[in-house]
């Protein structure tokens, strides 16, 4: 229990990390994103359940921040304000590339790292991609800029070099906190003279 509150301190407090991580005008306008790379990665140490809990605080919390609504494109309804991306989507994508994640937490517990940090960052860039989709369809024209796949590519790069460090993190507190983090491998029968087989 312990460990899960610390999974939701660290994940709030990427809320607030967030606000001071600069945005990279040298990489086409590609930035950390701080608060899916520690949810993802959060992601792997926790059961199904509570990683869907951590789906629903995070989205919502993260559309009550950056959900921005947009002028209307007729004249007919100025004072309406819509946006392009529905209050809450981000809720569904958290949930959705959550799900994902779990599919490789069987990997991550057995102490094998290559495979979930390679989908931590390829999930933030899917994330990224399934916006820009749901964007590109609300306008009804697909929207493709080149500088979009290169932020898209150096934003998953630079989550692909803080996840190890997440990963680690999580699992010294594991430890501390005596929270079954890592499952053992086979282990070998013994006889009843006391020799393995």
């Amino acid at each position: 229990m312990r460990f899960l509150g610390f999974c939701a301190v660290l994940l709030v407090g990427s809320f607030f990390a967030q606000e001071f991580v600069p945005v990279l005008m040298w990489a086409y306008a590609a930035r950390l994103l701080l608060v899916h790379t520690v949810f993802y990665c959060v992601a792997l140490a926790v059961p199904f359940p509570v990683m869907l809990f951590f789906a629903a605080i995070a989205g919502f919390c993260w559309d009550a921040r950056f959900h921005v609504p947009v002028p209307p494109l007729d004249a007919i309804t100025p004072g309406l304000l819509n946006s392009e991306l529905p209050f809450g989507f981000s809720m569904f994508l958290f949930a959705l590339l959550g799900s994902v994640i779990q599919g490789v937490r069987p990997v991550f517990r057995k102490g094998r790292w290559e495979l979930p940090i390679i989908l931590v960052s390829g999930c933030i860039g899917l994330g990224m991609l399934i916006e820009l989709l749901v964007i590109s369809f609300q306008r009804g024209e697909w929207l493709s800029p080149a500088e979009f796949w290169w932020k898209l590519l150096l934003t998953a790069m630079f989550s692909a070099l803080l996840s190890p460090f997440l990963l680690l993190l999580l699992s010294r507190v594991a430890n501390r906190t005596r929270f079954r983090l890592w499952v053992e491998g086979l282990q070998r029968r013994q006889r009843y003279d006391g020799e393995s087989l």
